[in-house]
């Protein structure tokens, strides 16, 4: 080779290592990638085969902060209550964790498996524990979680904790005359819920919305969230435990969710009224924001589908007209449970306000129900549950997938599920009826859309094959301009040679 060609060979083999390297790191970003130049691209999921189907991970990059995710996990735990909250900062929630009237270690264990395959083998602490009334079915698990995952920030209902031998810690935040229960499962949870942190105290609130200090706020830019409680407005409602819980609502890049925990027509009477009355009472203040075109995107429904929680006025706050098509209620209830938990009329007073039935989403049976708001491509946020994208991200409809064999830990035959509690004030003879068969219609088909490649030949066209393949014409023109490049070369060496003579 002379040295010319030498020379040249040299400078594009720089040029290829180089462009080899960018070519390599660059897969990690592969599926940004694979986005911006429109080599992934949403289809209706009808038709399409599941393994044609791509998964879009958690750590895509946008134009917006891709890491700003929100995670409600309702946590399928049987005749019971648990919500699990990534929040976009990075910080981790949970409320209520608990299963019928006694302790389950099956129940104790799903529960704390969940939180470990859902939040990491590294995670230790939670960020905020809300426990939003003393009944079983929603704290006999979460004095079990507390003690091996405590939380910073704490927040209870207004009911002192006692029983023998044991006097509650904050006692001096309650009313005087707050009523006492003495459950075994509710003086456990309010102890857990005072355990020190490294050896430094946590803050723990007893619940107030008219405390402001109470809101939780955080993040910042695409990150940025509110969790604001909006009852209960009495401070006490003597033995009835359920309406000690707070109206609660998490809002993230305009997408609502709202929970109730097992409030019920007392509670829910007095928020009402409360939003009715700042329509008109000049008063500046965080219920101005339930406006005639107010509507959120999910609701948790109350006291697991109970006839006496989730009342009509309350879900004509929550939703409009238009938008009731788009909204999802979710309910928490055990398969086969004696209370007939959720009954016909919350299942109509649902279907009413204009939520469709194949959005009402129960535990029962869809098992653990998660849904995810998270930046697109486009650097806009949609829901999701899973991995599938709603049709439309404005009014986003969300379907968990049905697992063949979904993993729970009910069990129809755990007497748990059969026993009626005989300390929580649940036993409303009402409640053991068992619900009418709700509208026997097939619901209409849920259309989403799922992310595939675009193909060429048969062959999908992933970065890493358009990538190297170029890489490969790259290559051989390389070689081309070697060869041609060396006889350029030596022409001109020639033809200089003669003029010097």
């Amino acid at each position: 080779m002379n040295k010319s060609r030498k020379k040249i060979a040299i400078i594009d083999l720089i040029i290829l290592v180089v462009l080899a390297i960018v070519l390599g790191v660059s897969m990690v970003w592969s599926r940004d990638i694979e986005l911006k130049l429109g080599l992934l691209y949403y289809v209706d999921a009808e038709g399409v085969a599941e393994e044609d189907i791509v998964t879009l991970s958690s750590d895509v990059h946008t134009s917006a902060d891709s890491s700003a995710e929100l995670k409600v996990h309702f946590v399928n735990v049987g005749q019971g209550d648990c919500a699990i909250i990534e929040l976009p900062d990075g910080k981790n929630m949970i409320i209520d964790a608990g299963r019928g009237t006694q302790k389950s270690n099956e129940a104790i264990n799903y529960v704390k498996s969940y939180i470990k395959d859902t939040l990491g083998d590294g995670f230790k602490y939670f960020d905020y524990a809300i426990l939003t009334h003393p009944d079983s079915d929603h704290c006999n698990i979460l004095d079990s979680v507390l003690n091996l995952y405590p939380s910073y920030v704490c927040y209870r209902p207004n009911v002192e904790a006692k029983n023998a031998g044991y006097t509650d810690q904050g006692k001096a935040d309650l009313t005087t005359d707050a009523t006492t229960k003495s459950s075994a499962a509710y003086v456990n949870t309010i102890k857990s819920m005072y355990k020190e942190i490294d050896g430094e105290p946590n803050v723990v609130y007893v619940t107030d919305p008219k405390d402001e200090s109470q809101t939780i706020t955080g993040g910042t830019g695409d990150s940025a969230y509110t969790f604001t409680f909006y009852s209960p407005l009495t401070k006490k409602y003597g033995e009835d435990w359920n309406n000690y819980s707070p109206v609660m609502i998490l809002d993230y890049q305009g997408y609502k969710f709202a929970m109730s925990g097992d409030a019920e027509e007392k509670n829910l009477g007095e928020f009402v009224a409360k939003v009715n009355a700042a329509k008109t009472d000049g008063v500046t203040d965080k219920y101005d924001v339930f406006t005639d075109d107010y509507c959120v995107n999910v609701i948790k429904a109350g006291h697991h589908g109970s006839r006496n929680a989730t009342t009509l006025d309350y879900l004509n706050v929550l939703t409009t007209p238009s938008g009731a098509k788009n909204v999802y209620s979710v309910i928490s209830c055990g398969t086969g449970n004696t209370y007939g938990h959720p009954h016909s009329e919350a299942l109509d007073r649902i279907k009413t306000v204009g939520i469709p039935d194949e959005n009402v989403l129960r535990t029962d049976q869809k098992g653990d129900i998660s849904f995810t708001v998270r930046v697109d491509e486009d650097g806009s946020y949609s829901m999701y549950c899973g991995d599938r994208k709603t049709q439309n991200p404005d009014a986003p409809v969300v379907t968990p997938d049905d697992p063949d064999d979904p993993i729970t830990p009910d069990n129809p035959n755990n007497p748990d599920d059969d026993k009626k509690p005989n300390d929580d004030n649940n036993n409303n003879p009402d409640d053991d009826k068992k619900p009418e068969n709700p509208s026997d219609d097939d619901p209409e088909p849920v259309k989403i859309q799922v992310l595939v490649y675009r193909e060429l030949g048969g062959i999908k066209l992933k970065w890493a094959v358009v990538a190297w393949s170029c890489y490969a014409v790259v290559v051989l023109a390389a070689a081309v301009h070697i060869v041609l490049g060396g006889h350029i070369m030596n022409g001109k060496g020639k033809k200089g040679g003669r003029r010097k003579r």
